[in-house]
């Protein structure tokens, strides 16, 4: 891969990143940024023999990415099931307090 390639992976991941954390993201962020991780995260780890600092500095971006990546799924499959809970009590609850 090209160093193009690179700069364009970097670009879509500080995009993604910076609209998950800024305030009042949108619903959509955790899956744009997990899908940007998958897609560009891949282009973290190829060798470029650029730079050894620079080399380094991609090689701790790409444990980043994959630790995100990783823990990122697991929080939105535990927001999953914590809404097939929540759904599955709220008729339930919701016929006892017309009850009251």
């Amino acid at each position: 891969m090209e160093v193009d390639g690179l700069v364009t992976a970097l670009e879509r991941i500080e995009h993604a990143t910076r609209d998950f954390v800024r305030p009042g993201h949108t619903a959509e962020s955790p899956a744009a940024l997990l899908g940007v991780l998958a897609e560009c995260g891949r282009a973290l780890g190829h060798p470029y023999a650029i730079d050894p600092g620079l080399d380094d500095a991609r090689n701790e971006a790409s444990r980043h990415c994959a630790v995100v990546q990783e823990n990122l799924s697991a929080v939105m499959e535990e927001v999953r099931r914590l809404n097939v809970t929540v759904s599955g009590l709220l008729p339930s609850l919701v016929r006892i307090a017309d009850r009251e």
